[in-house]
């Protein structure tokens, strides 16, 4: 017997000791909440363009030439034939991946903007027989399935 009270006590104090019913929860027809967004990432900070040596912008300018260069004799090989230029510049675009990273950095940067502007302006004339050959076999391809896809890899790179 005084096991049976000791046990009753127990679910008395368990209980709380109460004969009520427990309360139960109010129920809504209220959608359930919206999470919120999570917040936006904070932007990237702005490029520094001092933190570019001169040393440092002519060797990147030096690797665009380069690359320029490659494509114009990636046209030459091609000669003519669209394929043929198509997987040319596929081998230079793959071939400069450390210039176009550093393009990459700088673009939006109005100085550096301006710095590759005037760098650009002195060294043209040395550039313009390899920009002339790209542009001729790109006129003459432009209406090439496989060229076109090659020519958008150079449109994501902005």
């Amino acid at each position: 017997m005084k096991q049976l009270v000791t046990v009753g006590l127990m679910c008395v104090i368990a209980c709380g000791g109460s004969s009520k019913p427990a309360q139960q929860p109010t129920v809504t027809n209220a959608p359930p909440p919206v999470p919120e967004p999570a917040p936006a990432p904070e932007p990237a900070p702005a490029f520094d363009a001092s933190s570019v040596s001169d040393a440092e912008f002519e060797a990147t300018m030096n690797q665009a030439i380069a690359m320029f260069d490659a494509m114009a004799a990636a046209t030459d090989a091609a000669a003519g034939d669209c394929h043929k230029l198509s997987v040319g510049f596929v081998g230079v675009l793959d071939d400069n991946h450390a210039f176009i990273d550093t393009a990459k950095r700088w673009k939006g940067s109005a100085d550096m903007d301006a710095r590759t502007e005037a760098w650009m302006k002195v060294h043209m004339d040395g550039m313009m027989p390899a920009m002339i050959k790209i542009g001729t076999a790109g006129q003459k391809c432009a209406d090439d399935a496989e060229f076109q896809a090659v020519m958008k890899r150079f449109d994501e790179l902005e």
